[in-house]
């Protein structure tokens, strides 16, 4: 059975940037009411001008549940959603102060439990959560311990949850290396998607509408919950 999307309200969480932009802007094109929220002033802006006014822009920080109740309490219903937001931080563990480290965990996971918390209580049963990790869950590198735990305990949490909130749907993406704004701005950016790309099966890195194409899939599949859907290029496999 599938899902339609149109006149569904769907709440994108990161959808000014990178992965949650194209999710929004997917969901907008299927007919959904959409709201993309994310943390920059200056990144909304833009993203406003790239969904068009069909497309409701606001700013928030999810780490904050305050702000994260506001954003609900005018909220009647909501039908789907996404949570694509979350920082990183890395450091070896005997060098890196906690102080450090600790807001990636606190927003990664925290921030998805704001968001979970006051989301349920508004959605149908034929809702659906949708949650995003990343290959560092099962592949980690030196000094994103923090970072692997947080993803990690989001993939737990969201098979938790598809228990918990039945029948509203729960899944998990979990992604390999795309080519977001943030991978895009680093320094050595070519270099490392060369690389990545000849270690993949698919010979390239991922693009935000890949991913976004995932999220569809399970937002509109009623019979696909309690999943981590793995959309890597062939990463753990090679």
């Amino acid at each position: 059975m599938t899902v339609s999307l149109r006149g569904a309200t769907v709440l994108v969480v990161g959808g000014t940037s990178g992965i949650g932009l194209e999710v929004a802007r997917v969901a907008s094109s299927a007919g959904a009411l959409v709201t993309a929220v994310g943390r920059s002033e200056e990144r909304a802006r833009t993203a406003q001008e790239a969904l068009g006014e069909g497309v409701s822009v606001r700013t928030l920080n999810m780490g904050d549940e305050g702000a994260v109740r506001a954003l609900f309490d005018p909220l009647a219903s909501l039908d789907h959603v996404v949570i694509t937001a979350g920082r990183i931080g890395f450091g070896r563990v005997v060098d890196t102060d906690v102080a450090v480290v600790r807001p990636a965990f606190d927003d990664r996971f925290w921030g998805v439990y704001h968001i979970v918390r006051h989301a349920a209580p508004i959605m149908p049963p034929s809702g659906s959560i949708t949650l995003f990790s990343g290959n560092l869950a099962v592949k980690p590198l030196p000094g994103a311990s923090v970072v692997s735990a947080a993803v990690a305990a989001v993939e737990a949490f969201g098979r938790a949850l598809a228990v918990e909130l039945k029948p509203i749907r729960v899944n998990t993406v979990r992604s390999g290396a795309v080519d977001t704004p943030l991978f895009r701005n680093r320094p050595d950016r070519d270099e490392v998607a060369r690389r990545i790309a000849s270690s993949l099966p698919v010979g390239r890195i991922g693009t935000p509408a890949d991913l976004a194409h995932a999220v569809l899939f399970l937002m509109t599949n009623a019979y696909t919950t309690g999943t981590v859907l793995q959309v890597d290029g062939g990463a753990l496999v090679t």
